[in-house]
């Protein structure tokens, strides 16, 4: 008999290169939500240091009014970035939630075929066994036939 071969491994490796792809998105994802992160943090440090700085002004026995102003304006302006990072982040959130998903179900339709696969490997191989076991039988009664004519 010849070698068991799955008719459906086109589709089996084009699901699996799905999953693969999934998989990129997904880490290329989580990297932009680390990254934006990072990016919050560096800003959130950064206007807790103009705070501490407009808060050392106020200490101080002669007031730059100026100085004061750009210091508020700029902790303002950091404060802006924030809020833009924080709705970045959750977008980014959003999409790692979608590719997780997609990642789930691309790695569904691959064990779905695995498992297709690995029954019609098994239905193939107790055919070849029962083929043999039919052969080895037909065998045995032909030399037993043999034997009582001889």
């Amino acid at each position: 008999m010849s070698k068991f071969r799955f008719r459906l491994e086109s589709l089996q490796k084009f699901r699996e290169n799905q999953r693969d792809l999934c998989r990129q998105a997904l880490a290329q994802a989580l990297a932009a939500e680390a990254a934006l992160a990072e990016q919050h943090a560096d800003v959130e440090r950064e206007r807790e240091a103009t705070l501490a700085e407009l808060r050392a002004f106020n200490d101080e026995d002669k007031l730059s009014i100026d100085r004061a102003a750009a210091r508020r304006y700029h902790a303002g302006q950091l404060a802006y970035r924030l809020r833009q990072l924080e709705l970045q982040r959750q977008q980014a959130a959003l999409v790692v939630t979608q590719c997780r998903q997609l990642l789930v179900q691309a790695d569904q339709g691959v064990k779905v075929l695995e498992k297709l696969s690995e029954k019609q490997q098994a239905e193939f191989e107790a055919e070849v066994e029962r083929h043999a076991a039919r052969e080895r039988e037909d065998n045995w009664q032909a030399a037993r036939l043999r034997e009582s004519w001889t």
